[in-house]
């Protein structure tokens, strides 16, 4: 079989052979460069490449593992696996060292690999690696890295079909690495869900909500209806794989159950209820994540993913403007701040010092009936009592925090921290205009961005920027009377308003396009 990378690159190759355990030898050429990629029933057991940077020679001489006399005995042509052969057998390095070393080159050829849009490739089902190393390759993570790493209209590329059904895998293995997108994204497939509604409710723009699932997809935590498979060959039936993936009958017993979903929906609301009371009680981030202050980094991750497919706001979409689904986004945006606060180093660090100054100060004050406020975050205390000072300062701590992630693109993370914001303070015209612009990123809720701007506006009908931000919303809705009228006011109040500047010579050359 032979084929281009154009139509199946690499991490789709990788995808099909591995899901048909099928044995052979891949080779790849892009330009001058060659890769040879091997596999023993479906299992990627060894991958080698021409290029000089990605020898075992180079890597043994540039890492320093061994003496520089040693070195210089290297022979210069010795394909890789007789090297580390040679290198074992005369005690120059532990078998241990000769295997670490591989591992990292096989993963790097692969990186690279991964990576190649434009090529060959050619896979030969006879030819085997005689050589009988066998080199532990975490084949998922390095697909799902590369899918964050190929150009988006390349991953935009790889679908066709707005219909086509996602679903997640019947069993989510365990992983640390997974972006808070990613966790978002999983959230979302409580049932299959075709690709249209997935990308419209990811809260991420279409070409980031592809790559996230492309990366799912190839990583085999959600399945795609459709592959562009370059075997014929079908995959062995196994003996938990005897039939096509069918949706269970229900038991005559539970129809009933089925029929009278309205009944259980007084019972979800007061399951959120206690959850966010005891989220309002919660003192300090590791309470919030219900965790103990020694939870390593897995711990904190696999937590945030539950609470994301329980509690995460777009869940409950058909309450959207209710004051149930507001509490719900602003307890969201705490968990998303523990969570990112936990999942860093250093700044948890200076957390867990900033919970220590505070237990040391509540232990030598004088105990008094007053209550103390505990800290939710560093610098920034949480009262009880839940006094308009504390509103005021929790508002803007999730305005500045969703700013950040606004300028990172983290739509997501953006659009939680700054709906908090605009909760707790909706007086406030900078937290409702971009909590708008953090909607505005999605084309399913550009309307609702509508509302929060003008919000702004009305608040602060003196802001060029914010009528601004109200005309680009215009001009994407393609309202260009109206971005033109609003981009007109706000020229008026600042003329030399860069953004506004650039959104009029836009719509001169719609203009004159049209």
């Amino acid at each position: 079989m032979k084929g281009t990378l154009t139509e199946q690159p690499l991490a789709e190759l990788i995808r099909e052979i591995s899901s048909k355990g099928l044995s052979g030898t891949l080779r790849l050429e892009h330009e001058r460069a060659q890769t040879a990629v091997y596999f023993d029933s479906g299992q990627l057991i060894y991958a080698a490449s021409n290029l000089r940077t990605l020898r075992l020679r180079e890597y043994v001489s540039n890492r320093g593992v061994i003496a520089e006399k040693d070195r210089a005995s290297l022979e210069n042509n010795l394909p890789d696996l007789a090297l580390a052969a040679s290198l074992s057998a005369s005690g120059t390095l532990r078998q241990k060292d000769v295997d670490g070393l591989l591992a990292t080159l096989v993963a790097d050829v692969l990186r690279v690999a991964l990576l190649w849009t434009e090529g060959s490739w050619e896979f030969n089902d006879r030819a085997r690696l005689d050589d009988p190393v066998r080199i532990q390759v975490d084949t998922a993570n390095l697909l799902q890295a590369a899918a964050q790493r190929l150009p988006l209209k390349f991953v935009s590329s790889r679908f066709q079909n707005q219909g086509e059904t996602i679903s997640r895998a019947s069993e989510v293995p365990r992983t640390s690495n997974l972006l808070p997108a990613e966790s978002f994204m999983l959230s979302r497939l409580d049932e299959p869900t075709t690709m249209e509604d997935l990308v419209a409710s990811s809260g991420l723009g279409e070409q980031a909500a592809y790559r996230v699932i492309y990366g799912l997809a190839l990583s085999g935590l959600v399945k795609r209806e459709y592959w562009r498979n370059a075997f014929r060959t079908e995959p062995a039936k196994t003996k938990e794989q005897t039939s096509p993936c069918v949706a269970p009958e229900t038991p005559a017993g539970e129809a009933g159950q089925t029929g009278s979903r309205w009944a259980s929906v007084s019972d979800e609301e007061e399951e959120l209820e206690k959850f966010l009371l005891r989220l309002n009680q919660a003192t300090n981030y590791y309470e919030i994540m219900e965790l103990p202050p020694t939870a390593g980094a897995n711990e904190i991750k696999d937590a945030y993913y539950a609470l994301a497919r329980r509690y995460h706001p777009d869940r409950f979409h058909l309450q959207f403007g209710t004051q149930l689904h507001s509490k719900l986004s602003s307890a969201f945006a705490r968990i998303t701040q523990a969570y990112e606060r936990l999942t860093d180093p250093n700044a948890r660090s200076a957390y867990d010092k900033a919970i220590e100054r505070s237990r040391r100060l509540s232990e030598s004050a004088p105990k008094t009936t007053k209550v103390e406020p505990s800290v939710d975050s560093a610098g920034d205390p949480k009262s009880k009592t839940g006094d308009s000072e504390t509103d005021s300062s929790r508002a803007e701590h999730n305005f500045r925090e969703g700013l950040e992630a606004l300028k990172e693109d983290r739509i997501e993370a953006a659009s939680s921290y700054l709906a908090a914001a605009s909760r707790l303070a909706p007086k406030e015209a900078r937290y409702r205009a971009y909590y708008g612009r953090a909607l505005a990123a999605s084309e399913k809720t550009r309307r609702l961005a509508e509302n929060e701007i003008q919000a702004a506006v009305k608040l602060d009908p003196a802001s060029a920027n914010f009528r601004t931000m109200l005309a680009e919303l215009y001009f994407d809705l393609k309202f260009h009377r109206r971005a033109q009228t609003e981009v007109e006011r706000a020229l008026a109040l600042d003329p030399n308003n860069a953004s506004a500047q650039a959104l009029l010579r836009k719509l001169e050359k719609s203009r004159k396009v049209g």
